[in-house]
């Protein structure tokens, strides 16, 4: 059952409907950029609201479509990355120059990979030292790179437990990023933990409109496990 959760085309459209209906919920729908940031009289003209909620559906569909084992869903995933990067730094993140362009080189390191490999085929998994190795120096250098990174848009934020909150997030989600790169099925374990922070993260900030959103997410990741362990192929989507 889960496994045809994750090709579902109805869960598509449920991911698609709670994330705008959030957006319309929260008041976004007809928010233009003037009115969270000053970058001049030009942000009257732009309906930062309708961009959000299209990144929103964007990170939907890349999440799924990844989850289906379908490169578009990396290509998507580029898009996203531009589209939210853009939004972090107008909205304030000075990080952002800095972590998104990474993601977007994860990105196009992952479209190559997935092309050049069977389209319904995870890459073997590793085992023995060569595992706790690879997956070791990976966790390091995310956990590394979030913590400065995001001590340049949180200067003395270590204080707080909502900036820890976030550097294991971002952190989590570099790591699962690059074993997608590498298409290894391990990712979904690491985007569980990754949307379990994002809601506790929701909750800590007191946004009780994006639970829906992460408890979709981790119910996807469990689907996209599953069927990464074993794709249904040739049968019809619900």
């Amino acid at each position: 059952m889960l496994r045809k959760l994750a090709q579902s085309k109805w869960f598509d459209l449920l991911g698609v409907a709670i994330v705008v209906g959030i957006s319309i919920g929260s008041g976004y729908l007809t928010e233009m950029l003037s009115n969270v940031t000053h970058w001049g009289p030009w942000t009257a003209f732009v309906p930062f609201g309708v961009i959000s909620i299209i990144n929103s559906i964007l990170s939907i569909y890349s999440t799924r479509l990844t989850g289906r084992m379908e490169n578009l869903g990396n290509v998507i995933g580029i898009i996203n990355v531009v589209l939210s990067g853009t939004i972090d730094y107008i909205l304030g993140n000075k990080a952002a120059i800095i972590t998104y362009p990474v993601t977007f080189i994860i990105y196009t390191f992952a479209i190559n990979k997935w092309m050049k490999t069977e389209k319904y085929k995870a890459s073997r998994p590793l085992t023995g030292k060569k595992k706790w190795l690879t997956m070791v120096t990976i966790l390091v250098l995310s956990f590394a790179f979030s913590f400065g990174t995001n001590l340049i848009g949180w200067s003395d934020g270590y204080k707080q437990l909502l900036f820890w909150i976030v550097v294991v997030a971002f952190a989590l989600s570099l790591t699962a990023n690059v074993l997608n790169a590498m298409k290894l099925t391990v990712q979904w374990q690491y985007w569980f933990i990754y949307d379990f922070v994002q809601l506790l993260k929701a909750i800590v900030q007191g946004n009780f409109a994006n639970t829906g959103k992460y408890i979709y997410y981790i119910i996807n990741s469990i689907a996209a496990l599953y069927f990464w362990k074993k794709p249904i192929l040739n049968q019809k989507t619900a």
